[in-house]
């Protein structure tokens, strides 16, 4: 793996990143692992990929859909349930249907979210983003809210209260990344009993010895937590307070931190089929379910990053279908996720191979460094 190395090394003595750390296994063994720069420039602090914590962002959507994916197998739901059985805020959906002089109208929705278009970000929920008119009134709302002096809502609460608001498009019509995960989240709340945190460690984290993932770092562990850095302002960090306590909105969909070593557990208990070292997570078809392209044609129209290029779209992961048009030396079936701040993590069932790959980039600027990353990780495979 000289090659991955030194990809990552030039990464960081070329001064494009701070840091990062990686850990690639391939049948079981640990190919390479290893860290490169700082966690802290200023404080002369380097990686770990043992103890560097890092926020995780996006990544944390496939441990929330591990977590949900368990209820599934209970049969406390079924995909194609509408949302609303679960959060009432979503009963009588409606719509922001924008025109063509930019301005939109409040319509009635034909059809309820679903589940299963909650998992394939389908369900035109949006984030507080200005790219649509609904996540415009979503930014509005929030400020709303803000100024109110309420607290912050409870996870919910607060599933309940975007369920009020318009969706982007009709449910169903296309792909578009958005909150749908975190609303999956409560979900796991409402048919728990458990706050989202406290069912992840009874049910993923603690049965995998993932002893540094959550959503909050202890103040004794706030030291060993990584900057983020601005890596188009020549590295400057980026000053952000982190979760020392429980937060009252527990983000499945970006708010974990955790690090190398405990997001390459679940990454191969995810290649091995729900099940590591004895302890079974999800079983080995639902594993299959999350890893399959679920997008229609006309749903992939939207799924347009330059990071999809190639891939199709599963229950809250990318799944490789075309490599030769991705431009990756990889595999068909190579699937997982990436996060906001330049994380990214696979699972390749072909090569019996998983890699986590965690730094700290403002902005993640994933296609600019993951497609370099790939190319030196599977030329070294023999």
């Amino acid at each position: 793996m000289h090659l991955v190395n030194n990809t990552l090394s030039r990464f960081v003595s070329s001064g494009q990143i701070a840091g990062c750390a990686v850990r690639i296994m391939r049948n079981d063994e640990v190919c390479l692992e290893g860290s490169f720069g700082y966690a802290d420039i200023e404080k002369k602090v380097r990686m770990s990929s043992e103890n560097t914590i890092f926020p995780i962002a996006s990544m944390s959507k496939v441990i929330t859909v591990a977590g949900i994916m368990q209820l599934y197998e209970q049969g406390l739901f079924k995909m194609w349930d509408h949302v609303s059985e679960y959060l009432p805020g979503f009963k009588n959906p409606k719509i922001a249907a924008e025109k063509a002089d930019g301005s939109y109208e409040i319509v009635d929705a034909k059809g309820q979210v679903t589940m299963r278009q909650l998992f394939t970000m389908t369900s035109g929920v949006p984030y507080p983003w200005g790219d649509t008119a609904a996540g415009r009134i979503r930014i509005e709302k929030e400020k709303e809210y803000e100024a109110s002096g309420k607290p912050v809502p409870g996870t919910v609460e607060y599933a309940n209260l975007v369920g009020e608001l318009p969706l982007a498009f009709e449910p169903g019509e296309r792909w578009m990344y958005g909150f749908s995960i975190d609303v999956l989240g409560a979900v796991i709340e409402v048919l728990s009993g458990k706050t989202l945190g406290e069912y992840l460690k009874a049910n993923i984290f603690d049965p995998l010895g993932m002893k540094d993932t959550g959503f909050f770092v202890s103040a004794e562990k706030l030291n060993r937590v990584a900057t983020l850095y601005h890596i188009q302002e020549n590295l400057k960090p980026e000053d952000r307070d982190y979760n020392t306590e429980k937060p009252p909105f527990e983000s499945g969909g970006g708010g974990l931190y955790s690090t190398v070593r405990d997001y390459s557990r679940f990454a191969q208990m995810l290649l091995h089929g729900g099940t590591l070292d004895g302890e079974r997570i999800l079983g080995r078809k639902t594993i299959e379910l999350i890893s399959t392209d679920h997008l229609t044609p006309e749903q992939r129209k939207g799924d347009s990053w330059d990071t999809q290029r190639g891939y199709g779209y599963g229950l809250g992961v990318r799944v490789m279908t075309n490599p030769e048009l991705a431009g990756i030396n990889g595999s068909v079936g190579e699937w997982g996720w990436d996060g906001a701040f330049g994380n990214w993590f696979c699972v390749d069932p072909r090569e019996n191979l998983t890699c986590v790959y965690l730094t700290t980039n403002l902005p993640g600027d994933h296609y600019r460094f993951i497609p370099k990353l790939m190319a030196s990780m599977y030329a070294s495979l023999n």
